[in-house]
This record gives structure tokens, C-alpha cells and sequence, in this order.
């Protein structure tokens, strides 16, 4: 499979984008007391995220990801880099393919923050979508399906960039510090696997606090649970958007032309997601992180066969400071 096509399914279909978010209440700017951004200088975390993934009741797909965490820089910016990344990924499938070296996923873009942990911009996605575009000529790949690929993989790169924020800072600064007093508010959500935005309403709340490792006797980290289900108000918008996002990935993958493609109905529409997430109140620096989502998509066609896209799926990451 060329790079481009490949790295389109690694952003957009393979789980980087499973219930991407950005919440109405988030962003880091909310000058209110509550939970704050304070990463110390230098800091760096060895992270090991372990992901399964069920889709359609068959057997269990298994991704451990190792990367490094690092903050660089001092005063009003500061860089959020990920790098260091290994991918493992497995099946419980006998025949399933395993990702090796030609599979290896496509560079990480950087996070440029502001001093109370605010997303400024994003670096680094032009450069792998450069190289990708260079790689699709030379493959020979038609200029408008290329550009169709190339659009969808950008998109998908700053949408899981986003994503990657929103987690460990935005959804959470400004949460009020007193122990189960709830915060609902509306969120935009990343369907799985096809990359369309629904509306959720999502409900998160500080627990009581808690050891920040497993065994530890001091509780000097806090609990943070975010709930989130779809919007019963905007249904039908986002079973529009997503009907319209199939229809792109199937231009970009095949190259057929839109006018082409059978009308679909979206007769089912689910996503619930479930955030568990340990930290140290008066910095947020992480400990772990447990991210469970159930995703439901039924798409009927014109000559009456329905196809169902049912996903779970369990992350859990854990992240280990220099120092400690």
C-alpha cells in the first residue's frame, strides 16, 4: 500500500482519531480557580499506551505504543514534542499481519502551548504531508485523487493533534476543585474509523483524591472522570456529516468521482466514551490515563443492505517522569 494511503488509514481509521474532542468549557483559558497547567521546566515522561480494539464482534486487535513526552522551552511558549515512538501491533487473529517496519506510523506534530497550558498552533504537519505528497507523484497516483488524500490526511493529522491536547490539558484546566461537584457541557467528537464530527454532551468530575501510583500510600494525586454521549439534538446534522465523510474517504481511496457514489441512510448512530484520568492537582502533570469508547454506525444503501460498524475499545496509558 503507497505511504499516503497508508498513513491516511493509520490517522483516520486505525484509532488515532477514536472520540477526538474539543469541549466548549475546555481550552486552558478560564482565568476561574480550579485545576491548572503547571508542567514543570524540562519536563519528560516515558509513556506505554496499550490499546484493544473490538470492531464487529470479531477478535480483539492488541497496539502497544511506547513514546516520550517532553516539554521544551521556557517563558510565554513552551513545545509539547512527542517522540521516541514504537509501535507494536497484534491479533488474535492467527493470519492477521503484524506492523513492521514498513507499517510504522507517520511523524507526530508538536504542540505549541501558552503559560496556563492553552493550544496556540500546531507544528510540524506541513513536513509530512510535503514528504507524502512527494512520494503519491512518484507513485503515480492522480493529481486530484492525491490531493484528495493529502487533504484528508492534514485534516486528520491536526484533529488528532487536538485530540492529543484536549487529553492531557484542555479538557480539564479550570475544573473546579471540589470533589464531585459535576460540569456538563457540549463537546465536538471524531467519530472512529470515519473521521466526522458529532456533537456530545459530556459530564466530568473531580473524585476523591487518590495515590498517584498503584500501592502508593500518599494521596497526593485526584481522580478526573468525563462521561460523554451523543447529542439526541443533533442527529440528524451528524448523520449528515457522516454520510458526507464516507462518501470523501471513497473518492480518495478508489478515485471514483462523488456523482458516482450510491446515496447511503444512517439508520443507526451511537458513541459513549468513558475518561478515567489520575493526576496531581496543582500541576496536572499525568499518571495515567484509561479512555473506554463504544461506537455503533448501521449505513443502509439503496438495494436495501445494511452494514453495521460497531467498535469497542480500551486505552489505557501510563506515564513515568524522569525522576521519579
Amino acid at each position: 500500500m503507497p505511504r499516503v494511503l497508508r498513513a491516511l488509514s493509520f490517522l483516520a481509521l486505525a484509532g488515532m482519531l477514536s472520540h477526538c474532542a474539543t469541549s466548549s468549557g475546555a481550552g486552558g483559558q478560564d482565568a476561574s480557580p480550579g485545576l491548572r497547567f503547571a508542567w514543570p521546566e524540562g519536563f519528560s515522561s516515558q509513556v506505554v499506551s496499550t490499546t484493544a480494539e473490538t470492531r464487529d464482534g470479531q477478535p480483539a486487535r492488541k497496539k502497544t505504543m511506547r513514546y516520550r513526552l517532553r516539554l521544551e522551552g521556557v517563558g510565554e511558549e513552551r513545545t509539547l514534542v512527542t517522540d521516541q515512538v514504537e509501535v507494536q501491533e497484534s491479533s488474535a487473529e492467527p493470519d492477521a499481519e503484524q506492523e513492521g517496519e514498513d507499517g510504522q506510523p507517520p511523524s507526530t506534530p508538536s504542540l505549541v502551548l501558552g503559560p496556563r497550558g492553552e493550544l496556540r498552533r500546531i507544528e510540524g504537519m506541513e513536513q509530512v504531508v510535503e514528504e507524502m505528497a512527494r512520494e503519491a507523484e512518484a507513485q503515480s497516483i492522480p493529481e486530484e485523487q492525491r490531493n484528495h488524500i493529502l487533504g484528508l490526511v492534514r485534516d486528520a493529522m491536526e484533529q488528532s493533534s487536538r485530540y492529543r491536547w484536549e487529553m492531557l490539558v484542555g479538557k480539564w484546566v479550570g475544573l473546579p476543585l471540589k470533589p464531585g461537584a459535576p460540569v456538563e457541557r457540549t463537546s465536538r467528537v471524531t467519530l472512529p474509523m470515519f473521521g466526522s464530527t458529532v456533537e456530545t454532551v459530556e459530564r466530568v468530575t473531580l473524585k476523591e483524591p487518590t495515590g498517584c501510583v498503584e500501592g502508593a500510600v500518599e494521596k497526593r494525586c485526584v481522580k478526573l472522570l468525563l462521561e460523554s454521549s451523543l447529542d439526541p439534538t443533533k442527529r440528524e446534522k451528524a448523520a449528515s456529516d457522516l454520510v458526507q465523510q464516507v462518501k470523501s474517504f471513497m473518492t480518495a481511496n478508489a478515485g471514483m468521482p462523488e456523482a458516482s457514489l450510491p446515496e447511503l441512510t444512517v439508520t443507526t448512530l451511537k458513541l459513549d466514551t468513558l475518561v478515567e484520568y489520575i493526576v496531581e492537582p496543582e500541576t496536572l502533570v499525568p499518571y495515567r490515563q484509561q479512555v473506554s469508547g463504544k461506537s455503533q454506525v448501521v449505513l443502509q444503501s439503496p438495494d436495501g443492505e445494511a452494514q453495521n460498524f460497531d467498535i469497542q475499545s480500551d486505552r489505557v496509558e501510563v506515564f513515568t517522569s524522569a525522576g521519579r
